[in-house]
């Protein structure tokens, strides 16, 4: 009878220890609030274009309620006219103004957004199968070959499903990349650069990762924005940017390695969850604005682009503040 009892009692306990694990480990993923409201100002100030302009083209990313963020409200202040506009590619909603002389000097913008971002939102909206082609492409910085491939191989070796390969690639991009912009050329998420020195910030992680994930055949996509702080309010110092993996007949799943790279305590937080945190500017690389600019395509459409009588200039300075309302 005494051995009866204990063999009850042992597998009680494990029984408890298992569902502890499972409850421990299902809290440590799903850290993040699981909803946020906040408010965010995007500012951009233009001194002038150069002298004897005729013309100057200006797009600046708007941003919209997408899978798991809803704009609340959203204010558009400016000096000038302009156009909402929304690229057909992603999706991306952008301002547009075609300034003729004389130009408004300073030129001033601000966008300013209530913002609700919510976990369960997101699960409900990131069923999207349509159009997964697109995020199977390469770009212009963000390339597949020999080197990403042989990565993407290692790293998915022995893993069949597209969550479990995307794992591997997760765990091989945190270990061969380091935080690092002491190196000249990081930040323009080159994949061949990421490869050759290991070093760069967010852009350049994720570029890596989306690579390759193209290369094993998982779609992935890029996605640039803001991280919002703790705290009543205040600056915003510049942008930050994650990228998504498609699993299947689950949708859309985050991933933010250059967190997780220099917080490795919450690796397996920022693997898979969707973060309240981040505030979505835009999506996709090597963007075709509307109406479609005179340069290349867009690298990354985060800054405003501007063109002067059909040449890109780079002058204009922007700035970014937040506030909390609700949690």
């Amino acid at each position: 009878m005494k051995s009866k009892r204990l063999f009850i009692l042992l597998g009680l306990g494990s029984s408890l220890l298992v569902t502890f694990l499972f409850f421990g480990v299902h809290e440590a993923r799903d850290s993040f609030p699981a909803r946020r409201q906040f408010e965010v100002t995007y500012q951009a100030e233009m001194d002038g274009p150069p002298q004897g302009s005729q013309s100057v083209r200006l797009w600046i990313p708007l941003a919209s309620s997408r899978e798991g963020q809803t704009i609340l409200k959203r204010e558009l202040r400016t000096s000038a006219a302009y156009q909402i506009t929304t690229d057909p590619v992603y999706g991306n909603e952008m301002a547009y103004f075609d300034l003729r002389p004389p130009i408004p000097e300073p030129f001033h913008f601000e966008a300013r957004y209530v913002v609700e971002m919510s976990s369960e939102d997101f699960q409900k909206a990131n069923q999207e199968k349509d159009g997964l082609e697109k995020y199977l492409s390469s770009t212009h910085l963000m390339v597949v070959d020999e080197e990403v491939r042989k990565r993407a191989v290692s790293a998915a070796a022995g893993k069949k499903t597209w969550l479990d390969k995307a794992r591997g690639i997760y765990e091989d991009v945190i270990q061969r990349m380091s935080y690092d912009k002491t190196v000249p050329g990081w930040g323009r998420g080159d994949t061949v650069r990421a490869c050759l020195l290991g070093k760069g910030n967010c852009t350049d992680f994720h570029s890596l990762f989306i690579s390759m994930a193209h290369a094993a055949e998982i779609p992935a996509r890029f996605k640039i924005g803001l991280t919002i702080p703790d705290g009543t309010g205040g600056e915003i110092p510049g942008y930050h940017c994650w990228a998504e993996f498609y699993e299947e007949g689950k949708g859309w799943r985050p991933v933010d390695a250059s967190e997780a790279w220099k917080h490795p305590e919450k690796k397996e937080t920022y693997f898979g969850n969707f973060d309240t945190n981040k505030f979505l500017i835009s999506v996709g690389r090597d963007i075709d604005l509307v109406p479609r600019q005179s340069g290349p395509p867009v690298n990354i459409f985060f800054y405003p682009t501007v063109e002067a009588d059909g040449k890109e200039w780079n002058g204009v300075k922007t700035s970014f503040q937040f506030k909390n309302l609700k949690t």
